[in-house]
């Protein structure tokens, strides 16, 4: 069985081109398009953008390194997990009798 990790940026490669428009970041982010006009005007949105003619366009990889960036930092992943303060709970404890148990056994 192969277990297959597929980069941000090959998977949006097969599917947009190398530059995009704002509607295509919007699909992308899931963001409202005019929120990131709004924000590219304030210069305070988080993708670089650039001008060709009176087109805004952003680049297909700073688009992918942004949504990597968001998936490193997202709270919800385990390494986020702030440590748990007070009493352990019943688990926790059976499961450290366990970890001494096997340990002092020589296993």
């Amino acid at each position: 069985m192969h277990i297959f990790t597929v980069s941000t940026l090959d998977f949006l490669s097969k599917n947009f081109p190398p530059t995009l428009t704002v509607e295509q970041v919007s699909q992308i982010t899931s963001e409202h398009s005019q929120t990131i006009r709004n924000l590219v005007s304030l210069g305070s949105y988080r993708i670089p953008s650039f001008k060709i003619g009176r087109k805004r366009v952003f680049r297909l990889i700073d688009v992918a390194e942004y949504i990597e960036q968001q998936r490193a930092a997202d709270p919800s992943h385990p390494r986020h997990k702030r440590v748990r303060r007070g009493r352990p709970t019943k688990v926790e404890q059976l499961v450290r009798q366990q970890i001494v148990a096997h340990s002092g056994t020589g296993a």
